[in-house]
């Protein structure tokens, strides 16, 4: 029996910054036409524009270059860039210099509303390990919101798994979507009922144990 899987939105961190850089140099390109050059609406898509591919350079994803500021902080700033440059161009009574920016912040708010904050290419990748653990326990732990934030602290678990009861009675099968580290802290926790640390780190870290387990299960099919 497979839980639910949750909703998860059409664009993915790759493809939205794709569309980040395809939208900056696009703005920028277009506040140069000698349509709307010298104009409030030129100035507004310059500005809009240049923002944008600066600090999709330093966002944590696929496409960023310094990979600094998180991908859902990323997120709000567009979310409020857009609103902005909407609310600049409502107040224009100039059509170009209202319709323009408008018509833009719209686009960009349509796409982060597409934009899966947890969507990258490593948490779709579908792994198995095993758990010296019964059915029923590992099921309860991956459905309680309080473990899943201990094991995938960032979110990007997708609750997309299926349990097999492992050959010769070693306990329960896990194939998920998710990350191996993600699986690794989880197998930790149900089998020792803490993260393993290296000495001195922080709780989660990886450790020595966590260096040894394996990221596949022994035996079981990673790819079904």
């Amino acid at each position: 029996m497979k839980s639910p899987r949750h909703s998860r939105r059409p664009i993915g961190t790759r493809l939205h910054g794709a569309l980040d850089y395809l939208t900056g140099t696009t703005l920028v390109g277009v506040s140069r036409l000698p349509a709307i050059r010298g104009r409030f609406a030129g100035r507004a898509l310059l500005t809009a524009g240049t923002t944008h591919l600066a600090y999709s350079l330093v966002t944590d994803y696929e496409l960023g270059a310094l990979r600094k500021l998180p991908y859902r902080v990323h997120l709000v700033l567009d979310a409020a860039g857009a609103g902005a440059l909407a609310v600049a161009g409502a107040v224009r009574s100039d059509p170009v210099d209202r319709f323009v920016p408008i018509g833009v912040g719209l686009y960009e708010l349509g796409a982060v509303l597409l934009s899966d904050p947890h969507g990258t290419p490593r948490a779709v990748e579908r792994l198995a390990v095993t758990v010296e653990r019964s059915e029923e326990e590992v099921r309860a732990f991956l459905e309680d919101p309080v473990s899943v934030q201990t094991f995938s602290p960032d979110g990007a678990w997708s609750a997309d798994f299926e349990l097999r009861p492992a050959p010769g009675g070693r306990g329960t099968e896990i194939h998920a979507a998710a990350r191996p580290a993600d699986l690794r802290r989880a197998k930790q926790l149900l089998e020792a009922g803490e993260l393993a640390t290296a000495e001195g780190g922080a709780a989660g870290r990886r450790g020595v144990l966590s260096g040894v387990l394996p990221t596949l299960d022994t035996g079981a099919d990673g790819n079904s």
